[in-house]
Parts: C-alpha cells; sequence; structure tokens
C-alpha cells in the first residue's frame, strides 16, 4: 500500500475550478486514483451542487480565485453546512503558498499526499479571508435553518463581506 492509499479507493469528488485545462489535468489524476469527479467552473455551481447532492461528496477541491462567489464565501459555506467534509484549495504560485494551499499545476505526488491526509484525518480547512461579520454568518444560518436553501446562505455571507476597494 502507498502513501496514497487513503484518497483512493472510490466516492465522489467535488472539483471546482473555472479553468478547463486544470479540471481536465485533476479530473484525470482523481480517476487515475477511483474516484469519480464532478466540475463546477465557478463557486456557485459548486454550492448548487452541494446543495442537490448534500452527503455524495467524500472531498471539495477548491480554487482560490474563482469567478461568482469569492471563494471565501464558497469555503465558509461549505464548512457551515458540511464542516465534517474534507476541503483541499488550490491556486496560483502567490496566491497558493501565501494561504498554505495547493499550487497549480497540481502535481500527482502533492495532490496524493494532501488527499490522504484531508480524508485519513480532520477536515483540511484553508480559509484564507472568511466572512468579516459574525452577524453574517449568524444570518445565513438562520436563513438556512428556515429555508434551507445552500445558495440563498452563500450569497447572504457575500453580502456580510466588506467591498474590496
Amino acid at each position: 500500500m502507498g502513501s496514497g492509499d487513503q484518497a483512493e479507493g472510490g466516492g465522489l469528488v467535488l472539483l471546482m475550478d473555472n479553468m478547463f485545462e486544470t479540471r481536465r489535468a485533476s479530473r484525470h489524476m482523481l480517476e487515475q486514483r477511483g474516484l469519480e469527479v464532478v466540475q463546477a467552473s465557478n463557486g456557485m455551481a459548486g454550492l448548487e451542487l452541494v446543495q442537490r447532492l448534500p452527503q455524495s461528496f467524500r472531498f471539495v477541491l477548491v480554487d482560490l480565485d474563482l469567478p461568482g462567489l469569492p471563494s471565501a464565501v464558497v469555503l465558509e459555506t461549505l464548512r457551515l453546512f458540511r464542516p465534517e467534509l474534507p476541503v483541499l484549495c488550490m491556486g496560483e504560485a502567490h496566491a497558493a503558498a501565501a494561504a498554505g494551499c495547493l499550487t497549480k499545476p497540481l502535481r500527482e505526488e502533492e495532490l496524493v499526499a494532501h488527499l490522504s491526509a484531508a480524508v485519513g484525518s480532520a477536515s483540511r480547512w484553508v480559509h484564507p479571508a472568511g466572512p468579516r461579520s459574525e452577524d453574517a454568518v449568524a444570518r445565513a444560518r438562520a436563513r438556512f435553518a428556515v429555508i434551507g436553501d445552500l445558495v440563498e446562505a452563500a450569497l447572504e455571507l457575500a453580502r456580510g463581506l466588506p467591498e474590496e476597494s
């Protein structure tokens, strides 16, 4: 048994990245390990998949630079509603190094090592710039409890983030 054995053995993976080539290469690496991959090209689409298939995913691989919803909102929303779900972040070298994430383009050895750690232990949450307002988090949780809509909760979290200048 190799170092990547915990990351192998099947399961459904959500891969969120807007770059087609990155999704294609990552999907290939994951499928070589016996995992099934569902892809989303933006955070909103990824959260909609989690909402439709709430307990289906074994782990999530998220790009730090997603279009639409800020990655911090996507990460916080995933953490609020599936706290046990392992999430690995990836990004371009400068962003990834600063946040302690996987560096794109992904290298198979690095991906397997991180997957094994994430799947074999507690969730690996890399949360570079989460919501700055506890009120936004409370509103998102309340909205989810009332209407059960993960995407609406993410939008509520996004509204709680200060504008970037």
